[in-house]
């Protein structure tokens, strides 16, 4: 289903299943949808799909979820998610049983998101977060976004501390397109785990990922790398090969006085495949209400150190060596180098309990030779443009 024909069927389920679906014999039906609106102001690139245009397309889905309870201590979920952005596949988002023999304990096994940053659970479920684009340094760069596998959460109190605890283990398998170029991913022994702490208003928060090996499969480089082993390059080869430890830690805090707050997350991802980058970012937002209309700030930061690999061919001793040198120059510079900083001014009003209208304006200054999270159309140009966003979230 092509991004045109999508969208009206999202705005049409939605209205039609605007109000609560309700409960029925074990059986209960809910969902939630957003639509949402962008451009940036250069046509020199596009930043998260968005070029200079006003477009629907990028960030507007709906998502219908069916809880069935076997009994108070087992049931299953499963979400279909509808979405509109190229970059995401349409179909089951997650399909888990779920055994809680208690209020404090539960297991679930089944397809699942991966618990890492704050809102990964519900970063589909834009009424549940102030922004209307998380902060694209962590939301967009962590891998492994969900696990086939499953987990066990624990919660503990201590007088007024609140302590919860899970571990999860799984497999994880992804297709990724960067510049028309495919890249298949599987991990098959992923593992983590998060503690959070909640005392009144005050969250904190950490949370980590394993992966002992990232295997992945580019189709489009393999006769590139044939070649260069053929040719006696197999260090180069090598280094190229995607196989091997990748893994992100998080830190985050975070406090709500109710007509205020502040919260913040700190990320790094560290790898030892050698064409990946090493990733540290974080981000900082304070929101104030007045009335029913939340005003929010934000400041987003990311830097990554990327190790290119040493082109060793000899240039000028003959054309199959020069197109050799010249293919790995050209796969040097296609892995990406996200350094970012954005300042983030939004405006939330929660129209009714189920309803919410946004809108913000992100500055986004990158740095010059960096990808800065853009697709790229013109070399002059400098990193640095305003994304325009309003939205309407709901629930129901």
């Amino acid at each position: 289903m092509t991004k045109l024909m999508l969208l009206p069927v999202i705005i049409a389920i939605g209205i039609f299943l605007f109000a609560p679906v309700g409960r029925t014999e074990g059986l209960e039906f809910s969902g939630f949808a957003r639509a949402v609106a962008g451009k940036i102001d250069t046509e020199k690139a596009t930043y998260e799909g968005y070029d200079n245009s006003i477009s629907f397309s990028e960030k507007s889905l709906i998502a219908l979820q069916a809880d069935y309870s076997f009994s108070s201590s087992f049931s299953v979920s499963s979400q279909l998610l509808l979405h509109t952005d190229d970059d995401r596949e349409s179909g089951i988002e997650w399909l888990y049983l779920t055994y809680a023999p208690s209020e404090s304990f539960q297991i679930n096994a089944g397809r699942l998101r991966t618990p890492f940053l704050k809102y990964s659970d519900v970063i589909d479920v834009g009424f549940a977060y102030p922004w209307i684009n998380a902060p694209q340094q962590l939301y967009s760069s962590y891998l492994f976004s969900q696990y086939e596998g499953a987990n066990a959460r624990l919660r503990r109190t201590f007088g007024d501390v609140v302590v919860d605890f899970e571990a999860y283990y799984g497999k994880y398998e992804d297709e990724l397109e960067s510049s028309g170029i495919n890249v298949d991913i599987e991990v098959n022994n992923l593992f983590g785990g998060v503690i959070e702490v909640n005392y009144g208003g005050l969250q904190l928060r950490t949370a980590t990922v394993n992966t002992p090996k990232v295997e992945t499969t580019i189709d489009e480089i393999a006769p590139l790398l044939q070649g260069l082993k053929a040719a006696g390059f197999n260090s180069i080869a090598e280094n190229f090969e995607i196989n091997d430890r990748a893994g992100p830690f998080l830190l985050g805090v975070s406090y709500d006085a109710l007509n205020w707050y502040v919260s913040g997350e700190w990320m790094k991802v560290s790898s030892d495949i050698d064409v990946l980058a090493n990733l540290e970012s974080f981000y900082v937002s304070y929101g104030y209400y007045v009335d029913e209309v939340l005003l929010h700030l934000t400041y987003a930061s990311s830097r990554q150190s990327l190790d290119t690999i040493e082109n060793t061919i000899p240039v000028g001793v003959s054309s199959a060596l020069d197109q050799l040198y010249f293919a790995v120059e050209q796969l040097n510079s296609f892995f990406p180098t996200d350094d970012l900083d954005t300042w983030t001014l939004g405006a939330r009003w929660d129209v009714k309990t189920n309803i919410a209208l946004k809108a913000e304006l992100s500055i986004l200054d990158g740095k010059e030779g960096k990808s800065s999270f853009y697709d790229i159309k013109e070399n002059n140009f400098d990193r640095n443009a305003a994304l325009y966003q309003v939205a309407v979230e709901w629930v129901f």
